[in-house]
């Protein structure tokens, strides 16, 4: 079933709300941008189209504002004075009939609302009624765009974004300001309506200075804006005459009393909100994606770095693993191995065995199972130096050194895991030889003649290996590995040897990817942008949706 309107809205707020913690710092002021947009304007446009305006009187510093809004109500609501900044929480002025609607959170919902001055916080807004309003706007006395205080800056653009209207408030003297003018401009790229008040006006000055801050509305963008014009002029008791805002207040009351001409201001704001919140929505996604991108790629250097160790390790020459002395011994044990006196060395050897063992001695099969085994885990723990400062070197540009763990290695932790991946691969070419016999029938055979002795010859065939499945070429150590093949082909026929030996170097190199995967998995996990991930997928299926309803 399509989603309705407002629950389009919703769902991309609330898809915002979640991904804020995913985006970097820019990004997330896109996001809470459009989020305030969207809660702020949007939602509750969408939920009440006929709800009352929300007509923000805002400005520069001593431009007149608070006294604006007094004059116009005739009494001091708002505070005024020549010591700035002045406003220090937002006063909203409403009818009795419009109290409900700008008391609840449904307007600027951020903000708590309260009745009455109730302290000077910035983060509430103060709410007074007054009964010769019109009920459908309520005006807010908002704090200066250009304060020296970062909070009343902050505070002035939210309720800048979640006006209907906006009446710009400014002085002969500072209508040009840059500040201003460029919360002009975004306030017309959105399709806010503004209306502007050129307050203090020199005497005679009025249609020049009308004339040039027309021209200068024309040029940025806002078209044929409202422009209405207060005299210099002395103040009672803090406010103006009645006549001198009486342009301000007849303009006020057309969009009061008219309910078409607010409906077609909803239009325009919920329509220009939906369009920047949407545009900012995107925005901050795309930030977001560009920013979890480079971690992507420092983990895809990663393991491209584990992938290359785990190659280093099954490709193992007979210089880094059969080593003169160990492929000495192994040509001696594949040597003297004899097929036709398979029962009888059996025999003679399990005295050679129990002689051995006594004396504290291994047989030289068990031996140099032994020496390859430990040979392999010298192997793995050279690789996994070699991932883990390939490891932080890929996370360094991402993360900061002062953010990555320690640069070395630990050594002992590093030969113990390998001593354990070793024993793991041994046991596995173990586990293939005899699975292998079982199928061939060769089981009595295999364990006549030593399975020790076969495993051996299977790990030296692996360590052999340089052409993958074209052949078992050999090394430096070309008589040891050609004995391993006379050895497995006893047993098992040629065809069947090229199969065992690449599932031993399959074994070899999915244990050895485990074992560096989980060496460099501290860095990786640094890395990890996968929850950051799902939010932003969430957010972009939110986008989707919400522009095939809102758009």
């Amino acid at each position: 079933m399509p989603l309705t309107s407002v629950e389009a809205a919703r769902a991309l707020a609330g898809a915002l709300e979640q991904s804020l913690e995913a985006m970097p710092q820019g990004s997330r002021s896109d996001a809470q941008r459009a989020l305030r947009r969207l809660q702020d304007v949007v939602l509750p446009r969408l939920e009440d189209a006929d709800a009352p305006l929300l007509v923000v009187v805002g400005g520069s510093t001593g431009s007149g504002k608070s006294t604006l809004v007094n004059s116009l109500l005739g009494r001091n609501v708002s505070r005024a004075g020549a010591v700035r900044p002045t406003t220090r929480r937002p006063v909203l002025v409403c009818s009795q009939e419009s109290y409900a609607w700008f008391m609840s959170d449904r307007v600027l919902p951020r903000l708590a609302k309260h009745a009455g001055d109730g302290g000077e916080s910035l983060d509430a807004i103060t709410i007074a009624v007054d009964d010769t309003l019109w009920p459908g706007v309520g005006i807010l006395d908002a704090p200066d765009i250009d304060s020296v205080e970062d909070g009343n800056r902050r505070l002035a653009a939210e309720l800048l974004d979640g006006a209907d209207l906006w009446v710009f408030v400014t002085s002969a003297a500072r209508y040009a300001d840059a500040v201003a003018w460029k919360h002009l401009e975004d306030a017309a790229s959105r399709g806010l309506r503004v209306a502007i008040v050129l307050n203090r006006v020199p005497a005679g000055a009025a249609d020049e200075i009308r004339a040039d801050l027309a021209s200068l509305a024309q040029r940025r963008g806002l078209g044929d804006v409202p422009i209405m014009t207060i005299d210099e002029q002395p103040l009672t008791d803090g406010r103006l005459p009645i006549d001198a805002v009486a342009p301000v207040g007849s303009f006020l009351e057309t969009i009061g009393r008219d309910a078409a001409e607010r409906a077609a201001i909803v239009r325009r704001s919920l329509a220009g909100a939906v369009s920047a919140s949407l545009g900012e929505a995107m925005s901050a996604l795309d930030g977001a994606r560009e920013h979890n991108r480079a971690y992507e790629q420092a983990i895809e250097r990663i393991e491209q770095a584990v992938a290359s160790c785990a190659r280093e390790v099954a490709s193992a020459s007979s210089d880094d693993v059969l080593r003169g002395e160990v492929s000495a011994r192994i040509a001696e044990v594949l040597g003297s191995w004899d097929m036709t006196r398979t029962i009888s060395r059996f025999m003679s050897g399990l005295g050679a065995r129990v002689m051995g063992a006594l004396r504290g001695e291994a047989a030289p099969d068990i031996q140099v199972q032994r020496d390859l085994t430990g040979g392999l885990a010298a192997r793995l723990a050279d690789q996994y130096h070699q991932a883990w400062s390939d490891a932080l070197r890929a996370a360094r540009p991402v993360l900061g050194a002062d953010q990555l763990p320690d640069p070395v290695l630990d050594a002992d932790a590093a030969s113990e895991r390998a001593r354990r991946t070793a024993g793991e691969w041994t046991a596995e070419v173990t586990e293939i030889i005899r699975a292998q016999a079982e199928s061939s029938h060769v089981s009595g055979r295999l364990l006549a003649g030593g399975i020790n002795v076969v495993t051996v010859s299977l790990m030296v065939s692996v360590f052999a290996m340089t052409g993958g499945l074209t052949g078992l070429e050999v090394g430096v150590a070309g008589a040891s590995a050609a004995l391993s093949q006379t050895v497995l082909e006893s047993f098992f026929g040629e065809r069947t040897v090229r199969s065992l030996a690449q599932q031993a170097r399959d074994a070899l190199e999915r244990l050895a990817v485990s074992s560096v995967t989980d060496v460099v998995a501290p860095v990786s996990a640094l890395l990890d942008r996968s929850d950051e991930g799902a939010r932003l997928d969430a957010l972009d299926q939110a986008l989707v949706n919400a522009r095939e309803v809102l758009a």
